[in-house]
């Protein structure tokens, strides 16, 4: 039974997992006949219940019961672990942030990039209000649609 349900690998844990399957049913069948007729079981009867537990489903059925027992085992690790995992998790995000904003520059380096980008804009700024008196165009009238360098239509006054 060893070599149908672990194989070769003794490191195949599902398939040791299912001979231990195997042992426990193989006791408790024991055990019944030591309670029930007062006996050990004999040779043929291991022989017997060897064979008839040797067919594929049963196989197929110890594995998928230790799939089972070691998905909750896994699951129930995971569990305990969880205050852990999510301790370090929270940390490494602190530590990843942190080389963030020192890998993005130190403030004086920032305060330089901000008075520079500052003088940049006022500089346009200055030249677009320049450009305008200058060239005489008026940038109220041109967002209205009167940009054509005529003057804009007189408004009618009131008579009493």
């Amino acid at each position: 039974m060893f070599n149908l349900l672990a194989g070769e690998d003794n490191e195949n844990i599902e398939g040791l997992v299912a001979y231990a399957l195997y042992k426990r049913h193989k006791r408790q069948w024991a055990n019944k006949i030591r309670a029930e007729q007062d006996r050990e079981p004999t040779p043929a009867e291991e022989a017997g219940f060897a064979t008839s537990i040797s067919t594929d489903d049963q196989c197929e059925r110890y594995r998928k019961d230790a799939q089972d027992i070691l998905i909750g085992f896994a699951n129930s690790f995971v569990e305990d672990q969880r205050p852990f995992i999510a301790k370090e998790a929270v940390a490494g995000e602190l530590i990843e942030a942190a080389q963030t904003v020192k890998n993005s520059g130190s403030f004086w380096s920032l305060l330089k990039v901000g008075v520079v980008s500052t003088i940049v804009t006022s500089a346009l700024l200055a030249l677009l209000a320049f450009g305008t008196q200058f060239f005489g165009i008026d940038l109220v009238d041109a967002l209205k649609g009167g940009s054509t360098g005529s003057t804009p239509p007189e408004l009618p006054t009131k008579t009493d």
